[in-house]
């Protein structure tokens, strides 16, 4: 995590943009999390390959984060609006928007 920081130790308090107009392209979810904190908790927290259980996923930022981190990834939703949310999402993952999704949190990552 030191490369993330600077080579500096990680502190406690990060700051992050808000989610970004290109995390809603597919529909907004009132608590959306930023992809570059989920990034961040995922990289700090796990190695490429582990399994990460989201028990509530709401829009799939996690999952997306966890696929572009080279995670498994099981997301649980019960809200049928944000299970679709989370489908339309995942399919706009392209090979073209994982570039572009690992540039921006790359970028969202570099601010802190």
């Amino acid at each position: 995590m030191k490369k993330l920081n600077g080579d500096k130790q990680q502190k406690d308090i990060w700051r992050l943009p808000a989610v970004g107009s290109w995390e809603k392209t597919q529909g907004k979810h009132p608590t959306q999390k930023p992809l570059g904190l989920l990034s961040r908790i995922i990289l700090s927290s796990t190695q490429k390959g582990d399994l990460i259980l989201d028990p509530f996923s709401g829009s799939g930022t996690t999952g997306i984060a966890s696929i572009l981190l080279d995670r498994k990834y099981v997301g649980i939703e019960q809200e049928l609006e944000f299970l679709e949310l989370s489908k339309r999402r995942y399919q706009a993952m392209t090979l073209e928007s994982k570039y572009e999704f690992k540039q921006k949190i790359r970028e969202q990552i570099s601010v802190i």
